[in-house]
């Protein structure tokens, strides 16, 4: 919740450190009111821990979950942590050989590889879909990327997805969108089976002496709007509509050099996120004349 006026707005991103298994460990939310109208102080509602300002000095007063920021004209960036529950969880599985192993136990092993990604949509909200009122999954359209060198990763492929090689290691990019056909009532619906409409991925490589770095998953809320609802008048069209979709996910896959030799930075990054940016802030800060200059 945030002032009424339409020049006021709130974007929110969360950043999940999570176990091999896609169990999240830490969970941070970044959030950033954008005050367009220099509506002085701003009010907002989190329930956020541990809520800090990352870039100013704007003190904020709290009544339970109402907030209310102490500005001007400026807009705000805060950060806090959270245990609830994610909009969508991820579950990853490891086969070896055909037989499931913990990731704990893989390092080292040679074998034919499988990794199952799974998706689960954890959010319904209330959505009239003509004249009934029904429950309708969040639509977010979730990517995984994997960066696995060709030293220990030979013949992989990927079923919803792209492998891109670069001789030196295949960029791999999944995707999938939990519980849009339920939301669509696919399954009671004639000819649908052949639509694609992915909630999973499965990696399969041939793998000597195991060893993998971080993956990276990304959960969109925004490409959905692509997959025009309104306009579907039978399978076609929104089988057509479907593969826009694909394509506007797939094309995550576009600078994946760039993602490759960043792999380990952005590691590094999202570990120290925090503490990165009190850094950052602190600096600027210190150089930060009372007239908004740099003055080093």
């Amino acid at each position: 919740m945030y002032a009424a006026d339409t020049d006021i707005s709130k974007e929110e991103t969360v950043y999940v450190n999570a176990a091999a298994d896609g169990t999240p460990e830490d969970i941070t939310v970044s959030d950033w009111l954008k005050n367009s109208a220099s509506a002085g102080d701003l009010s907002d509602e989190s329930d956020l821990k541990d809520i800090k300002n990352v870039k100013g000095d704007e003190t904020f007063e709290q009544d339970g979950s109402n907030l209310t920021w102490n500005t001007e004209d400026k807009d705000i960036y805060y950060q806090g942590t959270t245990n609830k529950d994610l909009p969508v969880s991820m579950e990853i599985k490891y086969y070896l050989d055909g037989v499931q192993v913990s990731p704990s136990d893989l390092g080292g092993k040679s074998g034919h590889l499988k990794i199952e990604v799974n998706y689960t949509n954890n959010v319904k909200n209330k959505t009239k879909v003509g004249k009934k009122t029904t429950d309708v999954y969040a639509p977010f359209v979730m990517a995984t990327a994997m960066i696995l060198p060709t030293d220990n990763f030979t013949n992989v492929t990927i079923d919803n997805g792209k492998v891109i090689s670069d001789g030196n290691r295949s960029i791999v990019v999944g995707f999938g969108m939990p519980g849009l056909k339920e939301s669509l009532n696919l399954d009671d619906i004639k000819d649908a089976d052949d639509l694609t409409i992915p909630e999973s991925l499965e990696v399969e490589a041939d793998v000597t002496d195991f060893e993998m770095s971080s993956t990276f998953t990304v959960g969109l809320s925004d490409l959905t709007k692509d997959l025009d609802l309104d306009n579907i008048a039978d399978m076609d069209s929104l089988q057509n509509a479907l593969d826009k979709l694909d394509d506007a996910a797939l094309e995550l896959v576009s600078g994946s050099n760039t993602l490759s030799d960043g792999t380990k930075t952005l590691a590094d990054g999202v570990d120290s996120y925090t503490e990165g940016a009190d850094t950052l802030n602190d600096a600027i800060q210190k150089y930060l004349s009372k007239d908004g200059e740099l003055s080093g």
